[in-house]
């Protein structure tokens, strides 16, 4: 049987047409142009060759007639259009920039990010360790690397690196787990296991900030235990110090009586024994020194602190002008009138973040400066109450159950401050003060901003303010009401009966004023 040439012409186009949809399939499936993709263009390369030499005059006729012609102007138009388009894309792919324009700023960097990115003086390298099974992560964590790269310029760099097919590079920096990503500074590099916005920043922070940091609990005085996970605890506060390249350890004044050179703060959380003069001394000399001075100071009831055996309490009075009254704080505006809600903050760095974030103190007691303090440079009441609170002097007996009132001959009216710092601009010595130690414990550290407050004054009285707070955005939820069954009669009448019937009208007016001239 013989086959005529235009029926091969045909078959060979046919070929070229099948391998070209089929390369197309394949590329779009895969996402990938891998051996398949270029078998297929190999296939319509080779067909619509075959079928321009089987059938050559009529190609050689076609191209010379009208229709060949208005053909090639036809391709040349699409193809400049093409070119243009591609030339737009270049530029653009080359040139990024993005506006997120979600209320709670959802697809943009957290400003912590940001200053962080911000004091960057050395190059950043995040490397992702991405196997092909991961790519779904791969995917949702890329626009996030974008955005680094984007704000810093060309401070920061990323790239994915396949670890099955380059083992080495994840024996380098010591990759152990398939979808990690690791922070580079210089020599220095960290694995971040699982990857999220303020995992990456903290390492940055951790990376950018060599050096040892130490900080101090004292110990000895009934004070939170750092190792406790209950609710009463502070496990979770030293989780966090310690992320944030912290060595915390435990300080017993009584057994040695001095502040290590290295301490760069010393917090004193929740003491109910008091302080013996020779610790109080010792936490002199460690300020005098320079460093950091942080007070929990619970109110008396259950405890055996009183004004005469208070050696700390006198300390902060006489050396810093720091006053904690012996009170209860109760607040009508809280749910619970004894915890105390944070109604105002004062303007400086530990609470620059913490606007938009609320703090609790389960039990508080009132904190406040002399007259001659008030007045001293970087002097600041950090955390205020509301007017409708008041500071219980009366605390005998006293219970959540208890009917409390306000005597004004007595009690001390609000706003109260509830946390209190200052500096020596003489040494940079830096004292916090906080009338509750409760609102740091493992039970309430995530509640609202309670965590952030504490750490970032740690940060500020060790003079560490880079590392001020790493906060996790909230997503503002809208919920849409449904309307109410008179609405939806009143909905369903003008759509249904009121639009068609004008529309009717109008029609018929139309019509008939036809008809009348006709």
């Amino acid at each position: 049987m013989r086959i005529s040439r235009r029926a091969l012409t045909w078959m060979a186009v046919g070929l070229g047409l099948l391998g070209l949809l089929a390369a197309a399939a394949l590329l779009t499936v895969r996402q990938r142009a891998d051996i398949g993709v270029w078998i297929g263009l190999a296939l319509a390369l080779i067909g619509f060759v075959a079928a321009a030499v089987i059938d050559r005059e009529r190609w050689v006729s076609f191209a010379r007639g009208r229709q060949a012609r208005h053909g090639l102007n036809a391709v040349l138009s699409i193809g400049a259009v093409l070119g243009i388009l591609i030339v737009v894309n270049v530029v653009v792919y080359q040139n990024p920039w993005s506006k997120d324009l979600t209320e709670d700023q959802r697809y943009a960097l957290a400003p912590e990010t940001q200053a962080v990115l911000d004091s960057l003086t050395s190059e950043v390298r995040l490397i992702g360790f991405y196997s092909p099974d991961r790519a779904d992560l791969l995917d949702s964590i890329r626009p996030l690397l974008q955005q680094y790269q984007q704000f810093a310029d060309d401070r920061v760099s990323y790239e994915f690196i396949d670890p099955r097919e380059q083992p080495y590079r994840a024996q380098e920096f010591g990759v152990t787990r398939d979808a990690s990503i690791v922070v580079s500074i210089g020599d220095s590099s960290e694995v971040v296991a699982i990857p999220s916005e303020q995992e990456i920043t903290a390492a940055l922070v951790r990376l950018a900030n060599p050096g040892g940091r130490k900080v101090y609990f004292l110990t000895g005085h009934g004070e939170r235990d750092l190792d406790a996970t209950d609710e009463f605890g502070y496990a979770q506060l030293r989780q966090s110090l310690e992320a944030k390249n912290y060595t915390v350890d435990e300080l017993n004044l009584l057994l040695t009586p001095r502040v290590p050179d290295d301490a760069l703060a010393v917090i004193i959380a929740g003491a109910t024994a008091p302080l013996a003069d020779a610790e109080v001394e010792a936490l002199r000399a460690h300020v005098d020194r320079g460093g950091g001075l942080v007070a929990l100071l619970d109110p008396t009831p259950g405890t055996s602190l009183t004004s005469e055996n208070d050696a700390l309490g006198r300390y902060l009075d006489q050396s810093w002008g720091v006053v904690a009254d012996d009170d209860l704080v109760v607040d009508l505006g809280s749910s619970i009138p004894l915890a105390a809600i944070a109604a105002s903050y004062a303007t400086h760095p530990v609470t620059a973040r913490l606007q938009n974030l609320a703090t609790y103190f389960p039990t508080a007691r009132s904190l406040r400066f002399d007259s001659e303090s008030s007045l001293a440079p970087g002097a600041s009441e950090l955390v205020l109450t509301g007017t409708n609170s008041w500071g219980e002097t009366s605390l005998e007996g006293l219970s959540q159950d208890s009917r409390i009132e306000f005597d004004d001959t007595v009690d001390l009216p609000g706003p109260l401050a509830v946390a209190v710092l200052t500096e020596d601009p003489g040494n940079a010595a830096r004292l916090v003060v906080i009338g509750d130690s409760d609102f740091a414990a493992n039970a309430d550290f995530f509640g609202l901003g309670n965590g952030d407050l504490l750490v970032n004054s740690i940060d500020w009285a060790a003079g560490q303010d880079a590392l001020i707070s790493l906060t996790p955005k909230e997503t503002i939820e809208r919920f849409v009401s449904p309307p109410s069954q008179q609405v939806l009669v009143v909905v369903a009448l003008v759509s249904i009966v009121l639009v068609p019937a004008v529309f009717l009208g109008i029609g018929l007016s139309t019509w008939w004023g036809r008809r009348a001239r006709g």
